[in-house]
């Protein structure tokens, strides 16, 4: 560190919230190299727009629990020129053009590298059995290049309702970070005798574990669980 650090800038989140900052890993190594220099022509990273991942837990007077993820474009940061780092920067001015809010009324499962984003959650709630599925989000810029036919192209605004802690207050939010999303909507995770437990995604795959659950059964119906298997499962993007 050659010079003390110094504050740049601060900015605002729309409501006081509990936060919490989801850390990133670093790709994981392949040995082939020629195998690095293939998959890096098919996805490419910009550095100048990865993603700040914050989420923000609410329990109400119910026994649910929702939570709050607020995609951040770290462009915003690259320019800083004329800001007074003194005065804090209004939600308005720079969150909803340079973010992209959800809000969960369920179980998820989140994991952000890059500018990719990749979530697993039912594509229907309504159903009485929670089945995930994978959703993979691509934020940068050259995302609609990449594609190469596959996802959907979302630039449209969404509104969505966020609250604070304890549930007393909220307001709606809208957030336009532009994206393209594929849904691995043939790959259900759970059933009866599988439970997905965690997910990750660096530059070339996917990768989720499961837990194999071996139930005793009694007359058709599952009478207790015997134990389960954790199973590791790789997938290619």
């Amino acid at each position: 560190m050659s010079q003390p650090p110094e504050l740049l800038a601060c900015f605002l989140m729309p409501m006081l919230m509990e936060l919490r900052c989801l850390s990133p890993i670093d790709d994981i190594g392949h040995s082939s190299e020629s195998r690095m220099q293939a998959q890096s022509t098919m996805y490419t990273s910009d550095p100048t727009h990865q993603l700040i991942c914050l989420t923000a837990f609410s329990t109400g007077h119910s026994l649910l629990s929702t939570t709050q993820v607020f995609i951040i474009s770290t462009r915003i940061f690259f320019d800083l020129d004329g800001m007074a780092a003194a005065t804090p920067i209004p939600w308005q001015h720079w969150g909803p053009s340079n973010t992209r809010v959800f809000h969960y009324w369920h179980n998820f499962q989140i994991h952000i590298n890059g500018n990719r984003v990749l979530q697993a959650f039912p594509v229907d709630t309504r159903a009485e059995k929670w089945e995930p599925v994978l959703h993979l989000m691509d934020f940068s810029p050259l995302a609609v290049t990449n594609r190469r036919g596959l996802g959907r192209v979302v630039k449209k605004p969404s509104t969505t309702y966020i609250t604070d802690s304890n549930d007393e207050f909220g307001e709606y939010l809208t957030t336009s970070l532009p994206y393209v999303e594929v849904v691995f909507s043939d790959r259900k995770f759970d059933s009866d005798d599988s439970e997905l437990q965690d997910i990750w995604i660096d530059r070339d795959r996917i990768y989720t574990l499961n837990a194999d659950t071996e139930r005793i059964w009694f007359g058709g119906s599952p009478l207790f669980q015997a134990g389960s298997t954790g199973k590791l499962e790789v997938i290619d993007v």
